[in-house]
């Protein structure tokens, strides 16, 4: 059975070419297992070989797909191949499947940094003294091209965790592979007359009021269709992405990434897309030349906007990296409320399990709240969905923001009945001083006192973060009685990054939030390293807070496979806590 099973592989994904049918047989042939989380997982060894060899993000990802379909139907119609040998070999195809339709989703917002960071280079000759050097030092290559050393590093550090450099230490050079040369040789300046923030003419040319020349400009690439090995990213991924992530962003601007399913036509879903459009999206492996659309574009319009929007709000950083990177940070900073719906679509879900898990604490420990307040509120997704379950008539309502753009998305909300008619705001609320929401609480005539606190994606944002500034941040909620249920994603190391390809988006995910003085933190704690900087389930509970790990949820894990060492962190994590003299009131 093991070689009519080789043959079927063979012969099913030779249009690949052959070192990557070899890989593939080797991978998918291996034994394969369900994990704890019910999933199916491959092998340590056999994703790496995957990541090595299997060209999968955006195009050549789509024609994988493609094929492992097709090679899923032939081994379930094949009576040859039976028993656990048959299992093994559909779980190690469905993960594959899975890992690379999950790139399709993360893998665009890093290449639209990895774009500008290029372009940057470019402009400043950095491509060229790489290119010409085998290890430099970063403090001597920033202080010798009058650069920003912390910047500098960020830089570095976002190309080295996508593949394109290598380090050891403070010293860097070009990595070995094919794509790391090309893309430092042939990613050139983007045009100065394009803006980096280009989503609202692309909105216009699809509602058929602005003038299409700029987004045509913005748009054209050489399409080379030429399969890069691995997982790195090769100059036309790059370029693709770059050109994605906006499209995607205006269409869900438009509300009609809904109707964006598999097989459906483009030109019946928006009359309006341009050619140049189009070929973006049959690069990025979302259409194909027939106009309809793909699984993989189903998902990217479904579950792109999300993270997109997240990256493409640090689009005034990138707008200026040169200036960044000389040090000049003044007249700039994160567009969040731009991007609030897309930001929204993020955290629905996590919102979601947030508030199931505070009903299911409230039921057991005869527990009852009348104030439930969202901070880092964007349009209210978290109180909306409360709102929906219990009304107002027992709940005093807040929503708190540093932003005012974001509190006038709630505000118009609460204006259309989608947010309860007695939610107060707090305007700038700066979530790492709570005195702020404390004491916009109390003017209200309202407790904090056993209120309840749900935040998505907020405490990342408290700038200049230390360990003790954190546990000062939460030890102010926790004296004013306040229950914390949070979620926040994790942070991740240049090895986690590169051995998980593109099964995560964390790469841009933690560049943005580096350049901009925010700070990630890691959801195990270890204190080598970079990671010496707490877990935020430490920070909570030195601050004074029972992290409840009965109701606190997670995400998938950022490999899908096993680790030998048993690392493989929660992408996000949904954290319920509540203060420690509550704790032991309830007798938790």
């Amino acid at each position: 059975m093991e070689k009519i099973a080789t043959n079927l592989i063979e012969e099913t994904c030779e249009p690949l070419g052959s070192s990557v049918v070899e890989a593939l047989i080797k991978i998918i042939t291996a034994k394969s297992s369900i994990g704890k989380s019910g999933f199916p997982v491959i092998g340590e060894d056999s994703f790496q070989h995957f990541l090595d060899r299997v060209p999968h993000i955006l195009r050549d990802g789509q024609r994988l797909v493609e094929i492992l379909d097709r090679l899923e139907n032939k081994i379930n119609s094949t009576k040859e191949v039976s028993g656990e040998l048959k299992e093994s070999l559909l779980r190690s195809i469905e993960v594959l499947r899975r890992v690379t339709l999950t790139s399709g989703v993360t893998a665009p917002p890093d290449l639209w940094l990895l774009r500008q960071v290029l372009s940057t280079f470019d402009e400043l000759n950095l491509n060229e003294l790489i290119l010409s050097k085998k290890w430099f030092s970063r403090p001597e290559f920033a202080a010798i091209n009058n650069l920003d050393a912390t910047q500098l590093k960020h830089d570095l550090k976002f190309l080295l965790s996508r593949g394109y450099l290598e380090n050891r230490g403070e010293e860097y050079k070009i990595s070995s592979c094919v794509q790391a040369r090309n893309v430092f040789e042939k990613c050139k300046s983007l045009p100065s007359n394009v803006p980096r923030n280009i989503i609202d003419e692309i909105v216009a040319v699809l509602s058929n009021s602005g003038d299409p020349a700029l987004v045509q400009q913005f748009l054209e690439y050489e399409d080379t269709d030429k399969p890069v090995p691995g997982w790195i990213a090769g100059v036309q991924e790059i370029e693709v992405g770059f050109r994605l992530l906006p499209i995607v962003l205006a269409v869900r601007y438009l509300d009609i990434n809904r109707n964006m399913k598999e097989h459906s036509v483009l030109s019946d879903t928006m009359l309006n897309f341009t050619p140049e459009m189009e070929k973006v999206l049959v690069g990025a492996g979302a259409l194909k030349s027939n106009g309809t659309l793909t699984l993989m574009g189903e998902r990217i319009f479904a579950r792109g906007p999300g993270p997109y929007g997240i990256i493409h709000a640090y689009h005034g950083y990138m707008t200026h990296h040169q200036k960044v990177l000389r040090g000049n940070r003044e007249g700039f900073w994160v567009a969040r409320g731009e991007n609030v719906a897309a930001s929204q679509d993020a955290n629905s879900k996590s919102f979601k399990q947030i508030n199931d898990s505070l009903d299911s604490f409230c039921s057991k420990y005869k527990f009852q709240y009348d104030v439930y307040i969202e901070h880092a509120v964007g349009q209210g997704e978290a109180t909306r969905q409360r709102f929906n379950s219990n009304g107002e008539k027992d709940i005093q309502y807040f929503g708190a923001d540093l932003e005012d753009a974001a509190i006038d998305k709630s505000v118009e909300n609460q204006k259309k009945g989608k947010l309860p008619s007695n939610m107060k705001f707090v305007r700038n609320a700066d979530i790492g001083k709570p005195e702020i929401l404390i004491k916009g609480i109390e003017k209200e005539k309202s407790k904090t006192e056993n209120s309840v606190m749900v935040v998505g994606n907020g405490f990342h944002e408290v700038r200049d973060q230390t360990n003790e500034k954190m546990i000062e941040t939460f030890s102010k909620y926790s004296k004013a009685g306040i229950i914390i249920c949070f979620t926040e994603e994790s942070g991740l190391l240049d090895e986690d990054l590169l051995f998980t390809g593109w099964n995560t988006y964390h790469a841009g995910f933690r560049y943005v939030h580096e350049i901009s003085g925010q700070g990630l933190r890691p959801a195990i704690d270890n204190d080598e390293g970079e990671s010496a900087r707490y877990s935020w389930k430490k920070c909570a509970t030195y601050g004074g807070y029972r992290v409840l790990e009965e109701f606190t949820t997670r995400t998938r894990t950022i490999y899908p496979n096993p680790k030998k060492d048993g690392y493989n962190p929660a992408i996000s994590v949904n954290y319920f806590c509540i203060p420690e003299s509550l704790a032991k009131k309830l007798g938790v």
